[in-house]
């Protein structure tokens, strides 16, 4: 297949007015000819990758079957995404192994729109004083029996795993996942910066949704957001939802990190893609009102109904360059969970978007074959 194109984003180099050449599901070159294209499309980048969401259209990752997970396979694909991380929220470890047991016979099929490379574990391992949308009498301690048995069990599939570093034996746990190759991020924490740089030392290469659910920065105290942002080994997650952060903020990060650094994700609830009204996000009951997602209980943030082309727009509507906005939700979320996907380039897999003038999705291919199209 040969797609001709206005403008295509590798994501590190772009090229202009010329055509990509596809064989096999792979990516075989991008060559000046736009002799006998199959399509022309006015910009192409990576498929996008949402690397932290906990469901869209009425579907908890909590409680997804195997056909939920087609489903939100093929909603993603309709917002460009081509990779998800299905996330889970704080429960036991019966519970996120029943989500780990389905999410591992779902990606034995060939999915229907975006694939999952893995799962990411969000709790329990989660300071109470900044449990946000967590219930907190399932929040704990690390412990390293219940880890590696669970690990034992569904580290294969498992990418990333989140911790509050200041929590007893957090320093073990985050060892431990080290050497089983899966990534630490630090997620609702109130540590301070010495606690944070000494979790970033040990191996923690990533931030849950950066300043939120994480103890305040101060000109006198940084805390964990001190090192975070100054820290080059660490990626860090930016929900550019506009309420989650204010737009200054979202600047501020990338100024600091700069967009290599960056994260673009949804932290999307079961509510994104539907109506107001009452949802669930694993066992909180969630009031999405103009669409903030809030706890019934407390008020609290519960995710967000943000996808992730629109996050990309939000981004560009800051000044931030469409390269930049772009390299965030593909390489860098690539690079941030150890994915192999990501850029356009010959031997690559032909995981791609398509986009019109206005950043619109027009189409989206998973392996070369057109999953999406408007």
């Amino acid at each position: 297949m040969r797609i001709g194109f206005e403008k295509l984003f590798t994501p590190r180099k772009i090229y202009q007015d010329m055509s990509l050449i596809i064989e096999n599901g792979i990516i075989e070159k991008i060559e000046k000819s736009k002799i006998h294209c199959n399509l022309y499309l006015p910009l192409i980048a990576p498929g996008f990758i949402d690397s932290h969401t906990h469901g869209a259209i009425g579907i908890d990752v909590m409680n997804a079957t195997v056909d939920d997970f087609q489903k939100l396979s093929l909603f993603y694909a309709k917002h460009g995404v081509t990779t998800f991380l299905p996330t889970t929220v704080s429960d036991t470890f019966q519970k996120i192994s029943q989500v780990a047991k389905t999410l591992k016979e779902f990606m034995k099929l060939q999915p229907q729109g975006a694939k999952i490379a893995g799962l990411y574990i969000e709790g329990p391992y989660l300071n109470p004083s900044k449990k946000g949308a967590h219930k907190e009498d399932l929040l704990e301690n690390p412990n390293l029996d219940e880890l590696s048995s669970f690990v034992e069990k569904f580290g294969d599939i498992v990418k990333i795993f989140a911790i509050a570093p200041e929590l007893k034996d957090s320093e073990r746990a985050i060892n431990f996942l080290k050497k089983k190759k899966i990534i630490t991020t630090i997620a609702h924490t109130d540590a301070t910066y010495d606690q944070a740089l000494f979790a970033i030392e040990n191996g923690c290469t990533r931030a849950t949704h950066v300043f939120n659910a994480m103890r305040p920065f101060s000109h006198r105290d940084p805390g964990v957001i001190g090192a975070v942002l100054t820290d080059k080994r660490v990626f860090c997650e930016i929900i550019c939802d506009m309420i989650h952060l204010h737009p200054i903020t979202v600047k501020l990060v990338i100024n600091a990190k700069g967009p290599r650094r960056c994260v673009l994700v949804t932290d999307s609830m079961a509510a994104t893609g539907l109506e107001d009204g009452e949802y669930s996000l694993g066992e909180l009951q969630v009031v999405v009102k103009n669409k903030i997602a809030r706890t019934k209980e407390d008020q609290s943030l519960a995710g967000s109904t943000l996808t992730l082309d629109e996050a990309i727009r939000n981004v560009v509507r800051l000044d931030i360059p469409l390269k930049d906005a772009i390299l965030m939700a593909t390489l860098s979320a690539a690079m941030s969970s150890n994915i192999d996907s990501g850029r356009i380039e010959p031997g690559r897999v032909a995981d791609l978007v398509a986009l019109d003038e206005n950043l619109n999705v027009i189409a989206t291919f998973v392996s070369g074959e057109m999953v999406y199209s408007l």
